[in-house]
């Protein structure tokens, strides 16, 4: 593989050739894979510079923060990257300055874009000192074929190259490496546009199957029974189903008839009732089986609009919506929220002296901020501390930050503690609005995005909407005093 060398284009690409306009885009691609190799070395290089500052740190280890955290902190900030983009970019940065000679030459020349570089290295970084070298050689090799031949291989083709590549040299490592990503399985939920969410798992590929399997045959014996919908909604629907409780003491389909569930391509499914019509999973009915509802009511209408309901990690729905499901449910037990969206609405000078956080303090801070307030960070703030952002002085309270929605903030651990033993000041506005000013002297602002915050944004705008139209008129002009009628005819002032 050869660099090409950077190409100016004399005049408007308008102006010139196909060929011309098409070397004007390699080139503009080798400077930013170029650009991306210095940001590589940048993230290694912040590393090396927070490991010689912790070396001349005195302070106990629990207050040490660990280099690479920190210079993943700072590039969130710095480079508007996602904590886990930001995460992504040191590991790879310090895999290929330390552990990566061939992948860093690559980089170096600009062959390779800073985002395949960063799949491949953290991909390597799971691989042991022993024969990460080999795999390397062997990982490259075939890279630099496929990108010379204009084909460029996406990150599960890199993954499948180096497990296979670590099979050859070290099968005892490649069985390791699968029973620990067993251990990695999850499901996440997240909200989404238009009053839905998406769904994210990570599981064996046993387990996937057995619930592919289970979802196509509920899809399939739906859409032969004629329910509307496409094969995608009618999947959607199957799985929504699997929530579905029967009611204690109802056998199931498969139990009544005698059967220990269905077979399909050798594949048992469990409790598949076949040809009948997909359930529908209500709130009603996980209240009756017993499952713990809570759902949050941010009272508005004091303000003009409507109250509305909070579900998964912020998606709304309506109250007729509620009732609806509520209905379905036999003596269905919830448990209502109504939150006073003002600001402070919980504070007292008996708490604001107090260290410990009340937990309907603590869950209105997390209701308004959502996820950690640390730029780029996003995990929720269920899972967050909930911090002083001025210190609480537990030897004089008066002295300190109080324990008031102010001074309340949802960070997680790792930035809980970057907080309480790194260089960054905490500003923390009324609203929530959070800046932090870091060692460099740089500011970096956040917004609270949880729901309590968002039913404060659709006030505010309501507000100012409804000021704007008495300030001015029809006719577009200013009104004095606001919401006077300029038509109506004014008499002279005595």
């Amino acid at each position: 593989m050869t660099t090409r060398v950077l190409f100016a284009v004399p005049e408007p690409l308008g102006m010139v050739d196909i060929k011309v306009v098409s070397e004007a885009a390699r080139a503009a691609t080798l400077a930013q894979n170029r650009a991306g190799a210095t940001r590589l070395e940048a993230a290694h290089v912040l590393v090396e510079q927070y490991a010689r500052l912790d070396q001349a740190d005195s302070r106990p280890a629990y207050a040490r923060l660990d280099p690479q955290a920190r210079a993943r902190d700072h590039l969130a900030s710095a480079c508007q990257l996602t904590f886990w983009h930001a995460a992504r970019l040191v590991t790879a940065g310090v895999q290929i300055h330390r552990r990566l000679p061939r992948l860093r030459s690559t980089v170096d020349r600009g062959l390779v874009p800073e985002q395949l570089a960063v799949d491949i290295a953290c991909r390597l970084a799971d691989v042991p000192d022993s024969i990460v070298t080999d795999v390397e050689d062997d990982v490259m090799a075939r890279i630099a074929e496929d990108l010379a031949g204009g084909d460029r291989p996406g990150r599960p083709a890199v993954d499948s190259l180096i497990d296979d590549s670590v099979r050859r040299h070290d099968p005892a490592t490649a069985d390791e490496s699968e029973a620990a990503a067993a251990e990695a399985r999850t499901v996440r939920f997240r909200r989404a546009r238009n009053g839905m969410a998406t769904m994210w798992a990570k599981l064996s590929a046993t387990d996937a199957e057995l619930l592919r399997s289970r979802i196509e045959t509920d899809a399939t014996a739906a859409s032969r029974d004629g329910l509307t919908g496409t094969m995608d909604q009618l999947r959607a629907d199957a799985l929504a189903a699997l929530a579905v409780y029967a009611p204690a003491g109802r056998a199931s389909a498969t139990n009544r008839a005698g059967g220990d569930g269905v077979d399909v391509d050798g594949i048992e499914l469990g409790d598949v009732a076949l040809g009948a019509d997909l359930p529908r999973p209500t709130v009603g009915n996980a209240a009756a089986a017993g499952q713990p509802i809570r759902i949050s009511v941010i009272a508005a209408a004091s303000r003009g609009l409507p109250n509305r309901v909070e579900f998964v990690h912020g998606t709304y729905s309506s109250f007729e919506w509620l009732c609806r499901e509520l209905l379905e449910g036999d003596d269905a037990s919830v448990r209502f929220e109504l939150l006073d969206p003002a600001p402070g609405a919980l504070d007292s000078p008996e708490h604001a002296l107090r260290y410990v956080i009340t937990p309907a303090m603590a869950e209105r801070i997390r209701l308004r901020d959502g996820t950690c307030r640390h730029p780029g960070c996003s995990v929720a703030a269920r899972d967050c501390d909930v911090d002083h952002v001025i210190a609480f002085n537990r030897t004089d309270p008066e002295l300190g930050g109080p324990t008031a929605e102010w001074n309340l903030m949802c960070l997680c651990r790792k930035h809980h503690r970057e907080k309480t033993f790194g260089t960054n000041a905490y500003r923390l506005g009324p609203l929530g609005d959070l800046v932090i000013t870091t060692d460099t002297g740089h500011e970096h602002r956040t917004r609270p995005r949880g729901p309590l915050a968002r039913a404060r944004d659709d006030i505010r705008e309501r507000e100012w909407d409804e000021f704007a139209d008495r300030l001015i008129g029809d006719d577009g002009l200013l009104t004095n005093p606001p919401g006077a009628d300029r038509r109506r005819p004014r008499g002279r002032p005595a």
